[in-house]
This record gives structure tokens, C-alpha cells and sequence, in this order.
């Protein structure tokens, strides 16, 4: 199988997902659901092959020392695409993640313009959370993008691998890929603040050391973005919190009040055509109410402040209430994303607004 074709034809297809596994043939994601690319069946060979057409050393080197590898491979002026590698019963798996050249701005993104506001903070931890597949990388870069566009900043992003690639617009920009460019996420959030930043991207907050480094550099008057594999605000305050030791908790609570800016976190539901998704949106932002709550240290309590929607803040399901009124999405599509699927269906039946936020925290 030739590597050119089966890219193509998953741009082709509009499909952002291509799954490379012997004994089946190459698997595309379309509108959420995955289908054939051809019907002929991958041999171990053939996956090698393409990986090797791809892969860089050092990446080929990883995925046998650790069994999987991250890394990304670009199609000249068409695309570029971020690869996990990885071993199942022995054998060599893919799985292609597209990322377009260039950056969707936010209004091709439907995105609510509180994200907007957002990202013209000055300092301040921002987080995008969500699961895998639901639009993370698209919206941060989205944002990167606005401040390069609108902003004399320096930017610094650390990433695992690079997925979209920013030109210097107003702002200076600097990427740097893990295993290419610094061993470690600490290692170059360390090394960033000596690079005069205004704005550092790390690609994922991975542990406490981290967690910790990159709160240092909010407080110290930089923003700072990155994300965490949680589905909610609140499930997201309770992760931080995990990460660290009990005796450490106060003072993380204390930091987080003074520097958590924002969570935005992401679901991608279907429209009604069936194929194509848009972005469900959870924001959460540090008003004087999230604040006495972080300092309290009981995240069970952020999910009713977030649904009187100050600052722009809205729970899940408020957006897919919305989403559903619009006929932008099925009412089934709404069930199945929601947090709360009774209260989001008694809110369809007809609950006022404020009966809406209670409902759904209720």
C-alpha cells in the first residue's frame, strides 16, 4: 500500500483519523464513526513499511525500547499528521491523527466567545480539557493563533509531538518538540522561563512537578496554557488536587484560587446531517465565586456556581441545551453528551432558565 494514497484518501473523505493494524484494512474516522478506507487487508509488512516511510530514528528507536512512539509527519503544503505507533499482541499499529496546515480562526470553530476573551488574558493558568479526539489541540492552537495575531508576545510552546505549526505573526513563537528539542515537559517549562516569555504552552500536565512549575510561572505573571485528560471543571480541580500529597493540598488550593484564569473543557457532538461535529463547551473562569470555592477545596460545589453563567461561564449541558434549540443537534445527540441526561431532558420539556441551573446541578 502506498503511503500518498491512503493520506489522500482520508482527505479525501474528510476523515481527521486513520487506524493502520494488520489483519484489517485501514480504518477511517467519519463523523464519529469508523469505516473502511479499502478493502484490502494490512500484513505486518506492510504496517512496517509505512512506519518506517515516516518514523525519523529516534522515533523508530522509541518504539522499540518503549513499545510505542509519538512523533509527526508532514505532506508537503497539504497536511501534517500526529502518529502514536504502538505493539498489540506483537504486532505494529498505527494511529494517524490529521491536523490541517493552516489554523481554523474561532469563528470556523463555533466556539463560544468567551474563549475569545480568554485568550486576551495576561497571566493566568488556562486549561483545555477532554478527552482524546475531542478538539484539545484545535482549540489551543486556535488561541495561540489569536494572540500571535492580535499580541507583541513572546510564545513558547513544549509539545509532544508538534501538531500545528505557527508562523511569527505579531508575537515571536517558538515550538519545541519532546525527544527532538528537550528530553522532558519540566525540563523545558524550567528552561522557558529564561526565555523572556509572555506566553508558554506545555502540552500536557502530566504530574505534580510539573503541575507545580507551570502555577510558579502563572504566578510569576505569564500565561500559561496546557491540558489535562479530564471531562469537567470540576473533575479537572479534583485531578490537580490528586496529584499532589495531603500536606501540600492548602497551598495548592491557594495558588489555584490565585491563578487557575480558566477551564475549558470539550465534547465534539454530531449535527443533525449526521457527519458533521461541533464542539460542546464547559467554561469555568476564576470569578469571586470560583475563588472561594478553590480556597474552600471542595470542587463538588463548582458545577452550581458555573450554571449561573457569570463571565460567559456554562456548564455541558447548558450548551447543548442551546445547541438543540438552535436544531443544530438531535435531542438524542444532546442526551447522549450530557452530564445530566434527566435534568437536560426535563430542561427540553420546558424549564424556565433558572430552573434550568438548578436542575442540572440538582
Amino acid at each position: 500500500m502506498q503511503l500518498t494514497q491512503l493520506l489522500e484518501g482520508m482527505i479525501e473523505r474528510n476523515s481527521g483519523d486513520l487506524h493502520l493494524q494488520p489483519g484489517s484494512p485501514p480504518m477511517v474516522r467519519i463523523g464519529g464513526d469508523l469505516t473502511p478506507l479499502t478493502d484490502d487487508v494490512m500484513t505486518d509488512d506492510q504496517v512496517r513499511d509505512l512506519m518506517r516511510q515516516m518514523a525519523y530514528e529516534d522515533a523508530q528507536i522509541r518504539l522499540e525500547n518503549d513499545r510505542s512512539a509519538d512523533f509527526s509527519f508532514e505532506m508537503p503544503n497539504t497536511a501534517r499528521f500526529r502518529v502514536n505507533a504502538f505493539y498489540e499482541r506483537d504486532r505494529l499499529c498505527m494511529a494517524l491523527r490529521r491536523i490541517p496546515i493552516d489554523i481554523p480562526p474561532f469563528e470556523d470553530l463555533n466556539l463560544p466567545s468567551a474563549i475569545g476573551e480568554i485568550a486576551q488574558s495576561q497571566r493566568g493558568l488556562i486549561l483545555v480539557t477532554g478527552t482524546t479526539g475531542s478538539g484539545k489541540s484545535t482549540t489551543l492552537a486556535a488561541m495561540m493563533d489569536y494572540i500571535n495575531t492580535h499580541r507583541q508576545d513572546r510564545i513558547i510552546t513544549v509539545e509532544d509531538p508538534i501538531e500545528f505549526v505557527h508562523k511569527s505573526k505579531k508575537s515571536l513563537i517558538a515550538q519545541r518538540e519532546l525527544g527532538t528539542d528537550t528530553p522532558t515537559f519540566i525540563d523545558a517549562l524550567r528552561v522557558a522561563l529564561r526565555q523572556d516569555p509572555d506566553v508558554i504552552l506545555v502540552g500536557e500536565l502530566r504530574d505534580a512537578t510539573t503541575m507545580r512549575t507551570a502555577l510558579q510561572a502563572a504566578d510569576t505573571g505569564h500565561a500559561v496554557y496546557s491540558t489535562i485528560h479530564t471531562t469537567n471543571a470540576s473533575q479537572t480541580v479534583q485531578r490537580m488536587i490528586a496529584l499532589f500529597p495531603p500536606e501540600e493540598r492548602d497551598l495548592l488550593l491557594i495558588q489555584l484560587a490565585a491563578n487557575l484564569e480558566a477551564v475549558i473543557s470539550q465534547r465534539l457532538a454530531k449535527t443533525v446531517n449526521g457527519i458533521d461535529r461541533i464542539p460542546v463547551i464547559e467554561i469555568m473562569r476564576n470569578t469571586p465565586v470560583i475563588r472561594k470555592i478553590l480556597i474552600e477545596g471542595d470542587p463538588r460545589m463548582l458545577p452550581k456556581a458555573i450554571a449561573n453563567q457569570d463571565q460567559g461561564m456554562q456548564l455541558f449541558d447548558q450548551h447543548l441545551a442551546k445547541l438543540w434549540k438552535a436544531e443544530i443537534i438531535s435531542g438524542t445527540e444532546s442526551l447522549r453528551l450530557a452530564s445530566n441526561p434527566e435534568a437536560l431532558s426535563m430542561i427540553m420539556r420546558g424549564l424556565s432558565t433558572r430552573d434550568l441551573a438548578a436542575s442540572l446541578v440538582g
